[in-house]
């Protein structure tokens, strides 16, 4: 590290401010409920109450009369568009068929909330119900009802084509086979083989906004949108497919997201709106409320996990199969991979050295919500269900979780599970630094138990570990530099910032660059007119991708102005170094502001860049982050209450660009997958959501969240001056751990999320 980068690295110590901060404290950050237009009317929706169902008859008739209805479309009135991230399977409006209840059939533009909710009532609608299918195991029976039988006719958003499916009631499928020709005789000659099987429940992201978006075409016959959405260029590319509107009449402004964990990157009523507002010729107002959100769609996917493992005599991995059932729900639209299914599931395994592996997921069509996208979507299934496995494991063998994991875990120049080679895989670091902390603190082999005896008293305590990693993710990304007159700099970019700072790691790696304080630089967000590109918030990248295209305007810059400085100051130009606000020439110096100014004075001075990924080493490496956990839980034995009493989480980072964002991203993080472990049920009936408000959906409050002590181990990644990710990291492990626990304290093993106390009160008894 060179002493420059050593005082940059140093600089990022300091305690950040958001450069939106000042705004959202003083209450005027502009949010897509905060919009408003003269004239603007609001949208309601009629959905469906049936699972399944032929729509036999539809009258609008009384709510077009009713006064102040200025719309009400139907499925008859807009044929049948259908929309999707990857494949377009959803209709816009259920025009012949509703799939699950929650199905758009009807959509109002009326003056008032109120009236467009009147107005909804008013529509008239008779089904005739068809046989219903809820659990995707059934869904790939023979027998079981065909949700979508004109499936291969469905187009695809993008390049490629749709993989060849086994049942027609698969979405898509996903499958991994690492030097699997020999996998069936390596398991049927193994010292020891383990199977295993797990659930998870569905689960709501709990942002504090309502997605909502404010949409109308103006006299130039230019779409606007006011929106939530976190990836605006793929809102744009979804109303350039669907609405036939060229890309270069679309405006999409998602300046302020009210929190997001995946699930702000979903089309929601905007492309309904559009058509509303085509056919009103007035603005469209749309805000879900949270019932709504909590039951059409978007919901992290139930999943059934089974997973078998072959082990040597030694406790080394041999072999691994796991197979993997998604519940995609009814339509297939929000999922975006390749595979058209969360991808990640397999990454659960992914710490760990296996020779032989053949792994494959499906995601199922039901009659139930449509599953989307979710803080590590994939990955938390995968990783309660292998960190669980790989437990179980140990303890079957009589070995300590921990040294059990030390003796698979990758290291340098090994592949993973998935066969991709890792660069500089640092399991190995953070479980030895993980048992390091815990017999530092004990004086014991690091197995101790928490303070209270497990012998005559309740609650009974116990301890678990888990390990997880996630990749680094890159996208395309551009920035727009530019000196102001007053000798301050503005950024434009075009990823929002939805609550993780990534505006604040674009100005304060933009200053580094250049050389000057961050209060130099102003940041500002360009919707997707601006001409500023950016793939969006989301997959782990925004630090890598916002961070890698700010260090190149910036140096960029940098140079540009060391040369403009020669030119205005009479100096040589090869000796000039811009440096602590400060141009230097040898023994000749002056002030940024002074010589910015004078510069400034001839003319516009803007550089731009772009990212654009490429592989960060040899084609098949990956980087990524580890995290281990050491979790103490208290078990009551009279009602099976698990409350978690102690955390120690050893995260292994590169350089860190926002310290306070960074630990609020961890600890965030835990939060998140302590809801998972014992409390997040979006639970269904006959494809009924029961919990459809935040009262009956459970989620962790600052009251649920225990002594949580952080330890760094560093390393180097991908991102600006070696920086990593944190945002999707620490909410995976952390369920694992807590069932380990659980077992560790009273011997119940729970393989189904969440860990409710019901549960371990049945395995007590």
């Amino acid at each position: 590290m060179t002493n420059a980068t050593s005082e940059v690295v140093a600089a990022f110590g300091q305690p950040e401010e958001r450069v939106e901060a000042q705004l959202k404290v003083r209450g005027v950050a502009r949010y897509a409920a905060d919009a408003s237009m003269p004239g603007m009317l609001w949208s309601a929706t009629l959905y469906s109450p049936l699972s399944h169902a032929r729509i036999t008859r539809i009258d609008a008739q009384k709510a077009r009369s009713i006064e102040g209805v200025h719309a009400v479309l139907t499925g008859h009135e807009l044929g049948n568009i259908l929309w999707g991230r990857r494949i377009r399977d959803w209709p816009l409006l259920a025009r012949d068929r509703v799939r699950f209840i929650g199905d758009r059939v009807a959509v109002v533009a009326a003056e008032t909330p109120d009236i467009a909710r009147q107005a909804v009532q008013a529509i008239e609608v008779e089904y005739e119900e068809l046989p219903a299918v809820f659990d995707p195991l059934d869904a790939l029976n023979p027998d079981a009802p065909l949700l979508h039988a004109d499936g291969d006719s469905y187009a695809l958003f993008g390049p490629g084509s749709r993989a060849p499916r086994s049942h027609p009631n698969v979405q898509g499928t996903q499958a991994v086979h690492k030097d699997d020709a020999e996998i069936d005789a390596v398991f049927g000659t193994a010292h020891r083989v383990f199977e295993h099987t797990f659930t998870t429940p569905r689960e709501h992201q709990g942002f504090i906004e309502p997605p909502g978006s404010l949409l109308w075409v103006d006299a130039d016959e230019v779409v606007h949108v006011v929106c939530t959405n976190k990836m605006p260029f793929g809102l744009r590319d979804q109303l350039k497919t669907v609405a036939g509107v060229d890309e270069e009449r679309i405006d999409v402004d998602a300046n302020f997201v009210g929190g997001d964990f995946g699930g702000k990157d979903q089309v929601y009523n905007e492309l309904l709106s559009y058509f509303l507002a085509r056919a009103t010729g007035r603005p469209i107002k749309s805000i879900m409320s949270y019932a709504e959100s909590l039951t059409t769609h978007n919901s992290r996917h139930w999943s059934h996990l089974t997973l078998r493992s072959a082990v040597d005599a030694d406790g080394h991995f041999l072999a691994h199969r796991m197979d993997v059932v998604f519940d995609g729900g009814a339509y297939a639209a929000t999922k975006i991979g390749p595979g058209v299914l969360p991808g990640g599931v397999f990454q659960g395994m992914a710490p760990y050295r296996v020779p032989h592996v053949r792994m494959e997921a499906r995601a199922v069509y039901t009659n139930n919500m449509p599953g989307g996208i979710m803080r590590s979507p994939g990955e938390l299934q995968g990783v309660w269900a292998a960190e669980s496995h790989v437990d179980m494991i140990a303890r079957e063998l009589g070995m300590d979780p921990i040294e059990f994991r030390l003796r698979n875990v990758t290291h340098d120049g090994d592949t993973d599970v998935t066969g991709a080679t890792v660069h500089m895989p640092q399991g190995e670091a953070v479980l030895r630094r993980l048992r390091d902390e815990l017999r530092r603190v004990e004086g014991s082999d690091g197995r101790g138990q928490m303070t209270g005896s497990n012998s005559a008293s309740r609650p009974r305590y116990g301890r678990g570990v888990g390990l997880g990693t996630r990749h680094v993710g890159d996208g395309r990304s551009q920035m727009r530099v530019t000196l102001l007159p007053d000798a301050h700099l503005q950024v434009e970019v075009g990823l929002p910032d939805q609550g993780t700072g990534s505006h604040t790691v674009a100005q304060r790696v933009v200053a580094a660059s250049l050389g000057v304080s961050p209060q130099r630089v102003g940041v500002k967000y360009s919707s997707t007119l601006g001409g500023v590109f950016d793939a969006g918030a989301g997959g782990s990248k925004s630090t890598h991708s916002i961070g890698a295209v700010a260090m190149q305007t910036g140096a960029q810059l940098k140079d540009r102005l060391q040369e403009l400085a020669a030119e205005v100051m009479g100096w040589q130009a090869d000796e000039i170094e811009l440096t602590g606000d400060r141009f230097v020439a040898g023994s000749d110096s002056a002030g940024f502001e002074e010589v910015a100014t004078r510069i400034a004075r001839g003319g516009q001075v803007q550089v731009e860049g772009t990212h654009t990924p490429e592989p960060a080493h040899a084609e098949g490496v990956r980087d990524a982050n580890y995290t281990a956990f050491a979790i103490e839980v208290a078990v009551d034995t009279d009602t099976g209450e698990v409350r978690v009493m102690d955390v120690l989480q050893v995260v292994d980072v590169g350089t860190i660009i926002n310290p306070v964002a960074h630990e609020g991203q961890l600890r965030g993080g835990f939060g998140f997958g302590l809801g998972a472990a014992i409390m997040e049920d979006l639970a269904t009936q006959d494809g009924r959501v029961l919990t459809a408000n935040l009262g009956d959906y459970k989620l962790p409050t600052q009251m649920d969240m225990p002594p949580h002590r952080l330890v760094h181990v560093e390393s180097v990644g991908p991102g600006p001056f070696g920086a990593k990710m944190a945002g999707e990291l620490s909410n995976c492990a952390v369920a694992p751990a807590v069932a380990n626990a659980v077992f560790d304290a009273v011997g119940v093993r729970v393989t189904d999320l969440p860990i409710s106390a019901e549960a371990v009160l049945r395995g007590l008894s």
